[in-house]
């Protein structure tokens, strides 16, 4: 830390620009902070039941993330997400870092069928499968049985009673 405004965190320079009652502690963004801040030009943290929760914002102009991730949106945050009068911080980044692009050969393989599909018709057609061939048993025929059994009277379990 160079001062009470500017200081850097991990190897990149921040200027505090808002501190509202006081809820900037140094060892508290220490513990939270995370590598992936690096990427927003703000970072926003709120305090909640006693636990800091970081946010990142961009620049206005900017056409990274959504319009909601903008900086000019953060009152907009504070009433959705924040407890009403909780103490929070900004800070600015003053050097952005960009991240790394996915290679097109790591990212993944449709899943979906007719990805899937395609994606075979498309590859040369090598051999000619072969499946084995299962040989069907003759059934063996079975005479009906007659139903020979006299059907004894039946008793009822229950008895039947006239109202009366």
């Amino acid at each position: 830390m160079q001062n009470e405004t500017e200081m850097t965190i991990d190897g990149h320079p921040y200027v505090l620009l808002l501190n509202y009652r006081q809820g900037f502690q140094i060892e508290k963004l220490q513990e939270r902070f995370s590598q992936i801040l690096t990427k927003y030009d703000y970072i926003v943290g709120d305090w909640g039941y006693d636990q800091l929760r970081l946010h990142g914002f961009y620049e206005v102009g900017s056409k990274k993330g959504s319009p909601s991730q903008n900086i000019d949106r953060l009152e907009d945050y504070l009433y959705e997400y924040c407890n009403f009068g909780c103490a929070y911080f900004v800070l600015q980044n003053l050097d952005v870092q960009k991240p790394e692009p996915i290679p097109a050969s790591a990212k993944k393989k449709p899943a979906n069928r007719k990805a899937r599909e395609r994606r075979y018709k498309d590859k040369a057609y090598l051999e000619e499968r072969v499946y084995p061939l299962k040989k069907k048993r003759p059934r063996k025929f079975k005479p009906a049985r007659a139903n020979n059994v006299k059907k004894l009277g039946k008793k009822r379990h229950f008895t039947i009673r006239q109202k009366g």
